[in-house]
């Protein structure tokens, strides 16, 4: 009955805290029933995580197979890589519990499912799109971590608290258990409490303001061509929006992605009623150039330039576009992504890297995933110190501060936002060097690895079920 609750419960609680709009709460409570058992009855926990992992992950499962297309042996693959992951991360916290090892449990484990996040993103074509650290998106506190640590040290504060919270409940009276269990508590909570307190109380060293329009409109599919009636009707539709938010005092105005099928020179003549007014407005299309057919964010001003989306929706986009090669700094500090560009941290810090202080996103989405797909757009900002402007097509239309503040916000349809941006702010730390958490985690595992196979010196033998010595071990 035991490992029926167990699983039961944390499959509930993962159903509700991890998936396209997750409750952040449940995602630090989901492991704890599993962690509780762990601490007692090791084959158990592995059995009840096994049953718990890919239950609560049906609702993903169908999202990965149904609306990404993602062949389904593909997908039971994906998530029988979770269950081996949960599996052994709370294998690995109940040895090291049983074993008096509270302290490595609490603060070594997590590592490795911070490996296997990082392992997927390598293995995977869709970047950290997996990662846990997505669902605390909305708690700022929170996701200041990733300006340290990037998604991963969000990751291991995820599964860190839970084991502690496991060791604290099955500590009994042993203080051998409570008091690193609390000490380790208050490491993590002091830790994460004072960085992100520093992080959202630093000064922003913003300097200048300026006006971002955002313009999101129904259309009946993606890529309308701009010399047919369908869309010469979209355009109709928008021409006056734009001019709105440029009369409103927007200098820049971004579009969604595939809103059009035309040439760059096309576009520059279709908007340049409103170009000529100073406006620059960056626009997702379609671009055909002889046999070759690119996804592309045309940047209308002054000059016209175009970026070429890096990373294609393997199975929806590879097998018709070519992906590009290289990115877009527009007026030293304007960097231009799309959409699934984000999903990807390197770009981001890159782009960083360059000068670039303000990202410009056209992006597509599907509808149920707007809120997922545009909050890791915020993260990104957050892990670098920079501004993110994205207009989604079928998602949410977000403008998302350094800090991960929420500047603006809508759903797409019939929507435009005009917010006020402050496009400079100071790199963060993630930013300048990248992955390190990483290795730290590397030595984690392999210490954690190592204590969970050596009994502790002065320890007793094994024993019974009812504690006491088995009768192999009994003195004669």
């Amino acid at each position: 009955m035991s490992t029926i609750v167990a699983a039961a419960l944390s499959a509930l609680l993962w159903l509700g805290g991890y998936g396209l709009q997750p409750l952040p709460i449940l995602t630090w409570l989901a492991p704890l029933p599993l962690l509780v058992l762990a601490a007692f009855a090791h084959r158990k926990a592995l059995f009840a995580t096994l049953l718990a992992w890919p239950l609560g992950q049906l609702a993903m499962a169908t999202y990965y197979h149904r609306t990404l297309q993602i062949p389904l042996p593909v997908v039971i693959a994906f998530v029988l890589y979770g269950t081996a992951l949960a599996t052994g991360t709370i294998g690995l916290a109940g040895a090291l519990l049983r074993r008096g090892r509270t302290a490595t449990a609490i603060l070594a484990t997590p590592a490795l499912w911070v490996l296997g996040e990082y392992t997927v993103s390598l293995l995977m074509p869709n970047g950290a799109w997996w990662s846990l650290a997505y669902t605390q998106a909305d708690v700022r506190p929170i996701i200041q971590l990733t300006a340290l640590t990037g998604v991963w040290g969000v990751t291991y504060l995820l599964l860190a608290t839970p084991i502690a919270l496991a060791a604290l409940l099955t500590a009994g009276k042993r203080a051998t258990r409570t008091k690193p269990a609390l000490a380790c508590l208050l490491a993590l909570t002091v830790t994460t409490a004072g960085w992100a307190t520093w992080s959202l109380t630093r000064p922003s060293a913003a300097t200048g303001k300026l006006r971002v329009g955002l313009v999101a409109l129904e259309q009946t599919e993606d890529g309308l061509p701009l010399d047919q009636p369908s869309g010469q009707e979209l355009l109709a539709r928008y021409l006056p929006r734009v001019q709105s938010l440029a009369g409103q005092g927007a200098t820049i105005v971004v579009l969604p992605e595939k809103v059009f099928t035309a040439s760059p020179q096309a576009l520059a003549a279709a908007f340049r009623p409103v170009t000529n007014r100073g406006v620059q407005v960056i626009v997702g299309a379609v671009q055909h150039d002889g046999g070759t057919a690119r996804n592309v964010a045309v940047v209308l001003g002054p000059a016209v330039r175009t970026y070429a989306k890096q990373h294609l929706i393997k199975g929806l986009e590879d097998d018709w576009l070519t992906p590009g090669d290289d990115d877009l700094i527009v007026d030293g500090r304007y960097g231009i992504a799309i959409c699934k560009d984000l999903d990807f941290p390197d770009l981001t810090r890159r782009y960083r890297a360059h000068g670039a202080t303000m990202l410009l996103v056209p992006a597509l989405d599907f509808t149920g995933d707007g809120w997922l797909h545009s909050r890791m757009a915020v993260v990104r900002g957050v892990e670098t110190g920079t501004t993110v402007v994205r207009a989604a097509a079928f998602g949410r239309l977000t403008v998302s501060g350094p800090t991960g503040r929420l500047l603006g916000e809508a759903t797409a349809g019939d929507a435009q936002l005009l917010v006020t941006v402050a496009p400079s702010a100071p790199g963060t730390f993630y930013g300048r060097t990248g992955n390190w958490f990483l290795i730290f985690s590397l030595v984690l595992v392999l210490m954690a690895g190592r204590r969970a196979t050596r009994r502790r010196p002065g320890a007793r033998g094994p024993r019974s079920a009812t504690g006491r010595l088995p009768s192999t071990a009994r003195p004669r």
